[in-house]
């Protein structure tokens, strides 16, 4: 049995290793088409702590849990963050924007509208693990880990967050692919054109050109680290001399900080630093192992209740989603990005854009950015929205 902080650590970054050789080696196989490789990390974390490879109790192990929560996911948040330029995502137009807060009205409506039906069947503290899985739906994986730890959502109540999260991205996805073929229809339908649309990725693509795409080396690795661990050391330096609020924890004040300092550092030269997103990957999926440590599969007994909230979730935003859509004369384009950079963000808006435009996915790539962006925060309000609704 681990219990040492070390052995705790080398434990689950070789276990990241093994699972992502063997996603990458074997992605054709049927066993990573089903589930990714991401979910497949999670539950054999969750499998461990169930049976006790590793000792949650364990002085070290908990010392390792709060090592992350303290250094490393402010960490991630400021390197991820910094990778967006707000002024990037100003080129996109209105319609493009007003199309994203479309979604994310619609999104809000169906989580509101289930809870409310569905909370005297949930647990009592469900409103967290709703809120975290939020943070996934409006924005991704990223947004959903920092919501998490801004609400204390771990163990089997952050299991029910990924379930949440995953059955609603597979369904939407599949839905968004349906709608595809029949874009014509939709068009017509709502009264919409994508007049414009190719004059302002070209514009986009234009302001890119003078990007540096080469690997980073050795140099950028260690302006990177500098950048987050001065960032780190300054944000948890000034959390204590904050004043309490009821509706944020020391947690919560350390992701929203370290959300601003990063988006403020996309505006410097700090911008262009190279390696930030793989860096800022690794320490996303060692947040879903930290998460996934605090598991006791055997407790899993509210799936159905969940399952049931997703579904009620999901009919009421297409509803909402679907009358906006009439209402701004949304093409099915511009839809469609708008509402998979919230489900999903920059891992699935590209590649909806370009199925429908090759010469579009920009705008998937910069509208899942402004997911990433917002979505924490949005997802934060919410949860506390939530909170209140679960005293009625």
């Amino acid at each position: 049995m681990i219990t040492s902080t070390l052995g705790f650590y080398a434990f689950l970054i070789t276990l990241m290793s093994v699972i992502f050789s063997l996603s990458k080696k074997f992605s054709d196989k049927l066993i990573f088409k089903i589930l990714p490789g991401m979910v497949w990390l999670m539950l054999i974390v969750a499998l461990s702590a169930t049976f006790n490879i590793f000792d949650i109790k364990a002085e070290g192990v908990i010392t390792g849990q709060n090592l992350f929560y303290s250094t490393f996911l402010p960490m991630m948040l400021i390197m991820f963050m910094l990778t967006c330029d707000i002024r990037d995502i100003i080129k996109l137009g209105p319609k493009m924007i007003l199309s994203f807060l479309s979604a994310t009205v619609a999104i809000l409506s169906g989580f509101t509208i289930a809870f409310l039906v569905m909370k005297n069947f949930l647990p009592e503290n469900a409103w967290s693990s709703i809120a975290a899985s939020t943070g996934a739906y409006i924005g991704e994986t990223i947004n959903m880990a920092a919501v998490a730890s801004a609400f204390g959502v771990e163990g089997i109540n952050y299991v029910y967050a990924v379930v949440m999260g995953t059955f609603g991205f597979t369904i939407t996805l599949s839905i968004s692919m349906w709608l595809i073929p029949r874009t014509k229809k939709w068009n017509e339908k709502m009264k919409a054109s994508t007049d414009g649309i190719d004059e302002i990725a070209r514009k986009i693509d234009f302001a890119k050109k003078d990007i540096d795409n080469t690997p980073p080396v050795m140099l950028d690795y260690c302006k990177l680290f500098a950048v987050g661990m001065i960032g780190t050391l300054f944000i948890n330096w000034l959390i204590p001399l904050i004043p309490p609020v009821s509706f944020l924890t020391a947690g919560g004040w350390r992701v929203i900080l370290s959300s601003v300092l990063g988006i403020l550092l996309g505006l410097t030269p700090a911008h262009r630093l190279k390696g930030a997103q793989e860096v800022a990957n690794v320490f996303l999926y060692l947040s879903l192992c930290i998460s996934m440590s605090y598991s006791d599969l055997g407790q899993c007994v509210d799936a159905p209740a969940y399952m049931g909230l997703i579904i009620i979730m999901l009919i009421v935003m297409y509803i909402v989603w679907i009358l906006l859509c009439k209402i701004f004369k949304f093409d099915l384009f511009t839809a469609e990005v708008g509402l998979m950079a919230n489900i999903g963000g920059t891992g699935s808006a590209p590649a909806i854009a370009a199925t429908h435009n090759p010469n579009w996915i920009s705008f998937g790539i910069l509208l899942g950015f402004f997911g990433d962006l917002i979505g924490t925060g949005v997802a934060i309000a919410f949860g506390n929205f939530l909170h209140y609704l679960s005293l009625l």
